[in-house]
Formats: structure tokens, C-alpha cells, sequence
């Protein structure tokens, strides 16, 4: 039996099919992901957040900040940095295993979906891979472009001429286009690479052999897939927007007073309308309940933009002749 063509439809649209035949666990995950990412920004506004807000405060009231205290809050800001960082990196690996586990094998593991075990690990080393692919490439693409630049500079000094700055300048263009098709090629090649990880529960790095053949319909996949969320998220951020300006009314209420008078608006005035609008119940509500849903509606989009690789891997093996 000869191989099946690359269904160009499954890769595409394999999130919603997935929605359609498990809807409660993708929210299940989506909520999951946004809660703990809403936790870690929090601690990240109390520590951070914080700092620079009191930075702030202290040049509006025309004072220079105290020396000792802002060592002391740096400080604090150095010991709880590093630690964001690491739970921000932890909660996107989970978050990575959850979904692919769900589009490649159909999985979801019960009531806590998201875990450290053998699927993030190899998602680890696979992802460790793909990040030194990555690096490689901007080193490889720095010196291409300086060698390049240095090349075009000495072949245009010493020709003297519109022509040889014309030359050079089109050898420019060339390798610059050169190296982007490069790193498209390679990223499209070791797109699937995490999803054939989970799907093989073993580090299929680079998982080259998954989209032979593939190129071009996993490229215009992925291009529909990304033009839908920026449709997706243009539409969804209109809404969004709404709630915040709503909450940030009376800072704006303030600077139409001051431009209807022609006098310039009040730095102390500015900032009393500002804490008076994040400190209100209402602007609370208004702001952590569209933050909440923005981080929601942002893990879906990790789990659509996942999906193509997931769909591409499944596609792959279902092909792969059956030993006897």
C-alpha cells in the first residue's frame, strides 16, 4: 500500500478537531496555563512591578530616591528574578507537554494536567536542541553579514564607482535573502520535532525525517495558521481594550481637563488619578478579569500554533511502513 499525501487540511485545522472531540479538557489545560502564568506575573508585579512604581513615585514628588532603600529593593529584585525566570521557563514546558500530549496522542493527565516527567524531559533536551540550532544560525548569519558588508565596502572603495556600490549593494541583499531562506527552511524542517518527541515518548531531535518531502504544504500550514490568530487576536484585543481604558478612565478624564484648559497637566494629579483607578474595586475586577482571559485566550494560541507540528507528526507515522 503506497503512502498517503500530506493531508494539508488535518495540519491546518487539527486544533478545532481536537476542540470539537475534547472541549473541556483543551479549557481544562488553557485554564491551567493561564492561572499559573497569572500567579507568576503577579509575584513578578509585587517584586518587580513594585520597584518601579515606586521609582516612579519618587520622581513625580520631585525627590531623588533614597540610596539605601532602592539597594535594598534592587536587591530584593535580584533574589526573586532569577527565580521568575525559571518558573516561567517550568510552567512553559508543562504547558508545551500538556497540549502536545492532547493533540498527538489524544491524552490528558487527570485533574492536574500539567507534570514534570518523562514527556518534559525529552521536551527539554529537544527543545535544548532546537534552541542551539537557533543560536548557531543568528552566529552564522552575524558573520555571513559582516563578512559580506566588509567585502562589498572594500570592492566599492576600490572600484570608485556607482556601479560597484550598486553590485555590492545587491550582494548584500542576495546573502541577506540567502540566510533568511536558510533559517526558514531549517525551522520548517524541525517544526515538528517537539510534537514527534511526545508522540515517540523519546527526544526525536531534529526529527528531520518527519517533514521530508513536506516542505512547502507544513510552510503555507503554518502561514494560515498564523495569519487566523493575528485575525484571532486583533479581534480579541479590541475587547480587551475596552476593560482597560474603562479602568483608566479617570487618568484620561484628568489630561482632557488639562488640554480643554490649556494648562499643563499636574504630575501629582496624574498620579493621585492613577492609583485611584488600579486601587478601585471596579478597575480591579475589570482589570485582573480581562488579564485572566487575555492569558486564557494566549494559551490557546500556544496550543493552535502547536497543532500543526502535532497534526504533521501523526500524518508522518501514519505512513511509516509496518515492520513484520
Amino acid at each position: 500500500m503506497g503512502a498517503q499525501p500530506f493531508d494539508f487540511g488535518k495540519a491546518t485545522f487539527h486544533f478545532f478537531n481536537v476542540f470539537g472531540r475534547k472541549p473541556a479538557a483543551v479549557i481544562w489545560i488553557a485554564l491551567w496555563q493561564a492561572m499559573l502564568n497569572a500567579g507568576l506575573m503577579y509575584l513578578a508585579f509585587v517584586t518587580i512591578g513594585d520597584f518601579y512604581i515606586w521609582i516612579l513615585g519618587e520622581a513625580f514628588s520631585g525627590t531623588g530616591p533614597d540610596e539605601a532603600e532602592m539597594f535594598n529593593r534592587m536587591g530584593s529584585i535580584m533574589s526573586v528574578g532569577p527565580l521568575i525566570s525559571i518558573g516561567g521557563m517550568l510552567i512553559a514546558l508543562m504547558a508545551q507537554g500538556a497540549w502536545l500530549r492532547l493533540l498527538v496522542r489524544d491524552e490528558m493527565a487527570p485533574l492536574i494536567p500539567f507534570r514534570l516527567a518523562g514527556d518534559e524531559l525529552h521536551l527539554f533536551a529537544t527543545n535544548v536542541g532546537l534552541l542551539g540550532i537557533a543560536i548557531g544560525l543568528y552566529f552564522l548569519f552575524a558573520l555571513v553579514l559582516v563578512f559580506t558588508g566588509v567585502a562589498v565596502g572594500l570592492a566599492a572603495a576600490g572600484g570608485g564607482s556607482s556601479n560597484a556600490g550598486l553590485a555590492g549593494g545587491l550582494t548584500f541583499a542576495i546573502a541577506v535573502l540567502v540566510m533568511l531562506g536558510l533559517a526558514l527552511f531549517i525551522g520548517v524542517r524541525v517544526s515538528a520535532a517537539p510534537a514527534a518527541t511526545v508522540l515517540e515518548r523519546r527526544i526525536a531531535f531534529p526529527a528531520w525525517s518527519v517533514t521530508k518531502g513536506k516542505f512547502w504544504p507544513v510552510l503555507g500550514a503554518y502561514i494560515l495558521v498564523a495569519v487566523m490568530l493575528m485575525v484571532l487576536g486583533g479581534a480579541f484585543m479590541m475587547v480587551v481594550n475596552f476593560a482597560f481604558l474603562g479602568a483608566l478612565m479617570p487618568v484620561f478624564q484628568e489630561l482632557f481637563l488639562a488640554a480643554q484648559t490649556g494648562i499643563e497637566p499636574n504630575p501629582e494629579a496624574l498620579l493621585g488619578a492613577l492609583e485611584e483607578a488600579v486601587t478601585s474595586t471596579g478597575a480591579q475586577i475589570s482589570l485582573v478579569s480581562a488579564g485572566l482571559v487575555m492569558l486564557f485566550f494566549r494559551s490557546v494560541y500556544d496550543a493552535i500554533w502547536h497543532s500543526v507540528g502535532a497534526s504533521v507528526a501523526i500524518q508522518s507515522q501514519a505512513t511509516q511502513p509496518v515492520s513484520e
